[in-house]
């Protein structure tokens, strides 16, 4: 048989034409089943899903502020899970938390970064104070509500249009506004964490 291949030319290039013609065709049909998966990229800003609208709703909803694409998610469903947790001092779980034990997990579960675990501390020792009017989402606010209102006793996380995250002694994790007349007669300082 093999001899009939190498004997007669004619019949060996029609064969080898049908053998060329097979696993081109079996390479086509291959190149044409794996591009055919459809590949999805990142765009930016990121696609609107209806899971990401009703996300964005509901913490618009639970903050009073317009929520957009462009915000911390993350912070803001971290803070979302404490909302409502009670004010317990020297505390820092969703049990009972403090105002710098909350900041504290916050931070540590947004970012990964440990800061110091008393208000006056985290000001020192982990940021840089910034003015009013330099605050970005999720720079620190800090404030003196004790007896001596040069003191630093309080902390929170800024969110945007003068909203920050905090933990009230009366009402525990909440939302409140730079601009309420008791936060704005307390207030020390922003900080920016280093």
């Amino acid at each position: 048989m093999s001899c009939f291949f190498v004997c007669n030319p004619q019949k060996t290039a029609i064969s080898m034409n049908k053998k060329n013609t097979l696993i081109f065709s079996v390479f086509l049909i291959l190149y044409i089943c794996t591009s055919c998966s459809v590949r999805r990229y990142e765009t930016y800003p990121p696609r609107t899903s209806s899971a990401s609208t009703n996300l964005t709703r509901r913490l618009s909803t639970q903050y009073g502020i317009q929520v957009t694409q462009r915000d911390n998610f993350t912070l803001y469903n971290a803070i979302a899970q404490w909302l409502g947790t009670p004010y317990r001092r020297g505390q820092s779980s969703m049990r009972g938390t403090d105002c710098s034990g909350f900041v504290f997990n916050i931070y540590r579960s947004v970012y990964g970064k440990n800061l110091a675990r008393n208000s006056a501390d985290m000001l020192r020792r982990n940021c840089r104070s910034i003015s009013l009017q330099n605050l970005q989402e999720g720079n620190l606010v800090f404030f003196a509500t004790g007896r001596n209102l040069k003191k630093i006793s309080h902390v929170g996380i800024y969110l945007k249009d003068g909203k920050f995250a905090h933990a009230s002694t009366s009402n525990g994790v909440t939302i409140s506004n730079l601009n309420e007349p008791y936060y704005r007669q307390r207030w020390v300082s922003g900080g920016v964490v280093r």
